[in-house]
C-alpha cells in the first residue's frame, strides 16, 4: 500500500508541476502562482513525508526549466523552488505529526 501511496503522490506532483508551468506561462499573477507553489506542494507532502523533496523538485522545477528554455538565461522563475521547497517541508513536518498523533492515540 505504501509503494502505491507513493506512486500517486510522485504523480500528482508531475501532473501538478506541469500544469503550473503552463498556468505560468499563460498569466502574470505571480502571488496566487506562489500560493498554489506552496499549497499543493505542503498537500502531497503530508500524504507522503520521506517524499518531500521529490515532490519539492516535482511541483517547482517545470517552471524554471520553460522559462530558462524562453530566455537563455538563468530564469526569474527560480524562485518556484523555494516556494515548494517550503510548502515541501511544512506540509511534511504537518504529515509527521499527524501520523504521530494517530498513532499515539490508537495505541
Amino acid at each position: 500500500m505504501r509503494y502505491v501511496v507513493t506512486a500517486l503522490v510522485i504523480g500528482a506532483a508531475c501532473a501538478a508541476g506541469l500544469w503550473l508551468a503552463s498556468v505560468d506561462a499563460r498569466t502574470d499573477d505571480t502571488g496566487i502562482e506562489a500560493g498554489l507553489l506552496f499549497l499543493i506542494a505542503a498537500a502531497l507532502s503530508a500524504l507522503r513525508p520521506r517524499a518531500a523533496i521529490i515532490v519539492a523538485l516535482l511541483v517547482g522545477a517545470p517552471i524554471p526549466i520553460l522559462e530558462a528554455m524562453r530566455s537563455g538565461g538563468i530564469p526569474a522563475g527560480i524562485a518556484a523552488l523555494g516556494f515548494s521547497v517550503a510548502g515541501a517541508l511544512a506540509g511534511a513536518a504537518v504529515g509527521i505529526v499527524m501520523r504521530r498523533t494517530m498513532s499515539s492515540t490508537s495505541a
